[in-house]
């Protein structure tokens, strides 16, 4: 198991910031706007009401539970009880208390790359094997249903979909849904549905595969968490929704790992459900517009391949062209190069399952987002 390449990264430009060096970290995917002021407020007001003791049940609290029925309801389409809901420390630790539930020694999951740098070594610290498989940049980074059907076997337990994508931002369509879900219906395979990223889809709308067919939902995991949309990063709360079986499992983890998420985080978090959204949708637009901005300029660049990605806030550009034209190794040691050269941080594509491509997060206030692209450029010109 590795540590988290994005976590080392970020930790690395942020020593170089304490001494002294103007890194700009493009690696970490944290939104640079403030948790809203309602959301914060209900945190405070949550101390002065005295409720800084344990959350019970362990699962996290009934109000929360209702709230997040309510949304999944709302926006989802889909309906859950308060006892198929369990509020982790962020959307992280559910992926990996589902992991943990299902995957026993010798399971193989299946890990559609480009893919969340966790993902495997979760897989791998449960003594399960990650059998990834490439997806083609051209096909929007989606699985297949040839690909899916190729990496099946006797020993295939679960697959793990992360939709709008982290680090690619791509989404998958409700047609695309429909297929997958259809073959995967006819397995016996668990699913986990990433849906951090669902609030930040630029053009069309976001669609879970856990709405396309009743059988399958049964085995499905909806992940889903407060960090992204409401800014809420440091509050760490995120929460998982499934079959009733898998999430008593789920919780029964948790109780031996964290006990409960912190109980003040979780009354911000109804607030965040709750209260007002238009923080949401200023946010959208303001990542649009950068998202516009860094994908045009490094598409431009001798050498490198960037789309518009769909949703998120990062973009994946192709740097083979630049680092085959040049003496760099390949993605890693471009990254070396960048933090070295421009003092820009940002993540090799090999952390998320596909070298020669590189991750930015464009999660910086206006004027560093521009500096920043700025070093790229100057940086990249050097290698002409």
């Amino acid at each position: 198991m590795q540590a988290s390449t994005t976590i080392s990264i970020s930790a690395i430009a942020a020593e170089l910031r304490r001494r002294g060096e103007d890194v700009i970290a493009m690696s970490a995917g944290e939104p640079d706007m403030d948790t809203p002021e309602n959301i914060k407020e209900a945190g405070i007001q949550a101390i002065r009401d005295g409720r800084t003791k344990y959350t019970n049940p362990a699962s996290g609290l009934i109000e929360l539970k209702e709230a997040i029925c309510e949304k999944l309801e709302r926006v989802n389409r889909l309906s859950y009880e308060s006892s198929q809901i369990v509020i982790t420390c962020g959307a992280k630790q559910v992926i990996f208390d589902g992991i943990a539930a299902l995957i026993n020694p010798g399971d193989e999951a299946i890990l559609p790359a480009p893919l969340y740098v966790s993902y495997a070594d979760q897989v791998k610290l449960m003594g399960g094997i990650p059998v990834i498989v490439q997806t083609d940049p051209s096909d929007n980074f989606n699985l297949t249903s040839d690909q899916l059907a190729d990496a099946l076997s006797p020993r295939s337990k679960l697959i793990i979909f992360n939709s709008p994508s982290n680090p690619t931002g791509a989404t998958y369509t409700s047609e695309r849904w429909s297929k997958l879900a259809e073959m995967l219906s006819n397995t016996s395979l668990f699913v986990i549905t990433d849906e951090i990223y669902e609030k930040f889809i630029y053009e069309g709308e976001h669609h879970s595969i856990a709405t396309q067919d009743e059988k399958l939902r049964s085995r499905t995991l909806v992940v889903n968490g407060f960090s992204k949309a409401y800014a809420m990063t440091g509050w760490r709360v995120g929460y998982g929704a499934g079959p009733q079986d898998l999430m008593t499992h789920i919780a029964k983890i948790q109780s031996q790992e964290t006990t409960n998420t912190c109980t003040i985080s979780q009354h911000a978090a109804i607030e965040a459900l709750r209260g007002p959204q238009d923080s949401i949708s200023k946010m959208r637009k303001i990542f649009q517009r950068r998202r516009d901005l860094i994908a045009d300029r490094f598409d431009a660049l001798h050498g490198v391949t960037c789309p518009r990605p769909d949703g998120a806030f990062y973009v994946f550009p192709d740097v083979r062209g630049l680092i085959d034209r040049s003496d760099l190794e390949d993605d890693v040691a471009f990254c070396a190069y960048l933090l070295d050269e421009a003092k820009v941080a940002a993540v090799p594509g090999t952390g998320f399952g596909t070298p020669g491509y590189v991750r930015f997060s464009y999660t910086l206030p206006d004027a560093r987002l521009e500096e920043a692209i700025t070093r790229i450029e100057q940086a990249v010109s050097i290698l002409d």
